[in-house]
């Protein structure tokens, strides 16, 4: 069925109808490769503030020299990039990512940092293109919990890699315990429409119950499943930084200011600053998030 003849189904039947896995998947390629632009100005940031969580995945995978690992969702670089110093001498990191603008930001990234053993390609995780068992380990960065089929996406990385091969990934845990994006969301919520949060469909908290996190990956065929919450703090010079940066990093925020004149948008800014004042800690601005971190073994 068409797009139009699925809109007109459900606009006469009055029954909302699922996008189907394929338009799903999609939309967050056409989502990402909007983004991309904003993720690479603001590379230094998110990797600054990631630091920590990206040396959990690199060591929770078991990355030494002489490996071969693939990270997936790999967006502007990282943790491949990382990864890919971790595996030196000997070794090298196949990135993939499903949107073709991500990808190829990257790859500037890796001829930037003189990454010659990162090799980045698109790919969608959900059928990725290598032999059984390439793979020593393989990481995953907030991207799991946007695919259409999680469990088909972790199946096909237990695929790939060989037997023994650690997997580590990282999501976000649930909404309560991450003011980082309820925050924005509420006060962007006040200016457009935004659906609750859904937990049976692609979004930031698709995965976060950590007994959610554990089933995908026990479903996949993983074993020695580890989940663990490891609370993170986010930084930001300033109220205007923090403007800056969200204004490039938030799709919520992106999508609003598409469809809101100059005199919205400047009331939005105004009240999503006015919303963040209670997290400013001398002229500082640091706000709580938890990521939901797991490693298992093929």
């Amino acid at each position: 069925m068409t797009g139009a003849r699925r809109l007109a189904t459900e606009n006469y039947l009055n029954i909302p109808i699922m996008p189907t896995s394929d338009e799903l998947t999609a939309q967050q390629k056409l989502q990402w490769s909007r983004a991309a632009e904003g993720w690479e100005r603001q590379y230094e940031w998110f990797e600054g503030q990631s630091r920590d969580l990206t040396a959990w995945l690199c060591g929770a995978a078991g990355l030494v020299p002489g490996l071969q690992v693939l990270d997936l969702a790999s967006g502007s670089g990282q943790p491949a990039s990382t990864a890919a110093l971790r595996v030196r001498p000997g070794g090298g990191v196949t990135a993939t990512d499903l949107s073709p603008d991500m990808v190829a930001v990257a790859r500037r990234t890796a001829r930037r940092l003189g990454l010659d053993n990162l090799e980045v390609r698109e790919m969608d995780m959900r059928a990725l293109a290598f032999p059984d068992g390439m793979f020593d380990a393989a990481t995953c960065r907030f991207g799991l919990m946007f695919c259409p089929d999680p469990v088909r996406a972790a199946a096909e990385v237990r695929r790939v890699l060989k037997p023994g091969g650690r997997f580590a990934l990282a999501v976000w845990d649930e909404p309560a315990k991450n003011p980082f994006f309820t925050v924005l969301a509420g006060v962007v919520g006040q200016f457009v429409p935004v659906p609750p949060p859904d937990p049976t469909v692609p979004g930031v908290f698709r995965l976060a119950p950590p007994e959610e996190l554990a089933r995908v990956l026990g479903a996949a065929g993983f074993s020695e499943v580890e989940v663990e919450a490891r609370p993170m703090t986010l930084s930001y010079e300033s109220l205007d930084e923090y403007w800056r940066v969200q204004t490039d990093l938030a799709a919520p925020l992106r999508a609003a200011m598409e469809t809101l004149g100059p005199g919205e948008i400047a009331r939005l800014k105004a009240a999503v600053l006015d919303a963040m004042a209670p997290f400013v800690e001398g002229g500082r601005v640091r706000v709580g998030a938890v990521p939901l971190c797991a490693r298992a073994v093929r």
